[in-house]
């Protein structure tokens, strides 16, 4: 022990030119110095509270900006020594230099990614995790189910039974029915994947929905809806291509912590207050047009010297948007649900902690009514407009608000390289560029409806 201690104290006195020459015992443990500044240094690994930059791991990378970023839930949940500090250590990007020879935790990289040397270059890589592939048959399933689910809510409007395999059923209760068996499986993809890589494989979801809404609610197929789905999916692949193929867990109280950081709760405020908004929006409309409900509680909303007409711009070309827009800022809360419900699962699965407890309870409730509200406001939008034109603007705002949450709760931009922020802004871009095809098609509303009434009439014929 005493020989251990005199040791310590001639590493921390003595320079230094390699990690060996701090070495106080054979282990690359804790317990061992590293050379930073050819100076014998205790370093730490990412999101620890530090106080310099050369306390660091990512200072070969960072430099004096080393201790810059925001302290980390996961350095305070479980630490009793945890010390509360204004910065903690940035995690090296991916891509970006590290140290090889140093264990895991002190080589600078980020929780989920290693470091690889490749052609004698050192750097944070990430090590695909088998589980990713079964996330994305999941989503990719659950994609098709809800797709044809809601094809057939859709259908409902128009024929309430459908036949199936000499079997009658009821369209509606089919629809809800296959809607959620597909959200039952791409809930589950959360367990085994993040949550920006599940957000754009959705955009396979367009590409059912342009198979199935024509065969079972007889839309036509444009060329606008064409490139408005080629744009979307050239977007989200571009996306898919600049996240990460593995996933960090957390524990209950590093998701509560979570929830007590300033970005994240500038963010649920900012959710809350738009649906709110969008919420009082559709009412003052409804209450003044043709659209209005039977025994609606808002009568307060309505006016006596307003009146929107059925093919007015506010309801031909606006509503479908905000219809829309609240379903997916609904569903952005349902998404963050399962996503930390998949995080307690997981745990569970690898027996780190219970699955049961308050705060699960109350994300399965937030769940469930988030689901159902969804579903509810979605119908709303499909009640007055095709679902060739709904889904793909579901699909673009639910995207960006799904991704935007994961950057921002579960902070998935942290370990971002420059290029990586640059391509994910271009595929963000790109998925918006899709939404002039549907403008145009909403543009044309009219034109489509006049072809499907002549194709009818000459059916009638």
């Amino acid at each position: 022990m005493i020989l251990a201690l005199l040791n310590l104290s001639l590493a921390q006195a003595f320079e230094c030119i390699l990690d060996a020459d701090c070495r106080i015992d054979t282990f690359l443990d804790f317990g061992n110095k590293f050379c930073v500044n050819n100076r014998c240094t205790s370093i730490k690994p990412a999101y620890s509270p530090c106080k310099l930059p050369q306390e660091c791991a990512s200072f070969i990378y960072y430099g004096p900006l080393a201790c810059s970023t925001d302290c980390s839930t996961k350095s305070e949940c479980g630490n009793p020594f945890y010390e509360k500090t204004v910065y903690c250590c940035r995690p090296v990007p991916l891509r970006g230099k590290c140290h090889p020879e140093r264990p895991k935790p002190l080589n600078g990289c980020s929780r989920n990614h290693f470091c690889l040397t490749e052609n004698g270059i050192s750097r944070c890589s990430e090590k695909p995790e088998p589980t990713w592939m079964l996330g994305t048959i999941l989503s990719l399933g659950g994609n098709l189910l809800i797709n044809l689910g809601i094809n057939f809510q859709k259908k409902s409007y128009t024929s309430r039974d459908v036949n199936l395999m000499s079997y009658t059923l009821n369209s509606m209760h089919l629809g809800i029915f296959l809607y959620f068996l597909g959200k039952v499986s791409s809930f589950s993809a959360y367990i085994f994947c993040n949550q920006s890589i599940l957000a754009g494989l959705s955009a396979f979801g367009l590409v059912f929905n342009s198979i199935f809404a024509p065969i079972i609610n007889k839309e036509i197929f444009t060329w606008n809806d064409g490139g408005a789905i080629t744009l979307v999916l050239i977007g989200s692949f571009i996306m898919i291509n600049n996240t990460s193929r593995t996933h960090t867990t957390y524990t209950i109280c590093e998701l509560i912590s979570m929830l007590k950081q300033n970005q994240n709760i500038v963010w649920i405020i900012f959710i809350f207050t738009s649906i709110f908004s969008l919420f009082l929006i559709i009412k003052f409309v409804e209450l003044n047009s043709p659209w209005s409900l039977i025994n609606d509680r808002f009568q307060f909303l309505k006016s006596e010297t307003l009146f929107l007409e059925e093919n007015g711009v506010v309801l031909k070309y606006v509503m479908v948007f905000v219809y829309v827009f609240l379903s997916s800022f609904i569903a952005s809360f349902t998404t963050l649900s399962i996503k930390i419900l998949g995080q307690i699962a997981d745990r569970y699965l690898n027996e780190q902690g219970p699955v049961f407890s308050f705060t699960t309870l109350f994300f399965i409730f937030t769940l469930f009514l988030c689901t159902f509200l969804q579903i509810y406001w979605l119908n709303r939008a499909l009640k007055h407009y095709d679902a060739l034109i709904v889904l793909p603007i579901f699909h673009m705002s639910w995207t960006v608000l799904s991704i935007l949450t994961a950057g921002i709760y579960f902070q998935d931009f942290e370990s971002y390289s420059k290029k990586q922020l640059k391509e994910f802004i271009v595929g963000i871009l790109v998925i918006f560029c899709g939404s002039i095809f549907l403008g145009l098609k909403i543009r044309n509303k009219g034109v489509i409806e006049s072809r499907r009434l002549e194709a009818s009439d000459d059916k009638t014929k």
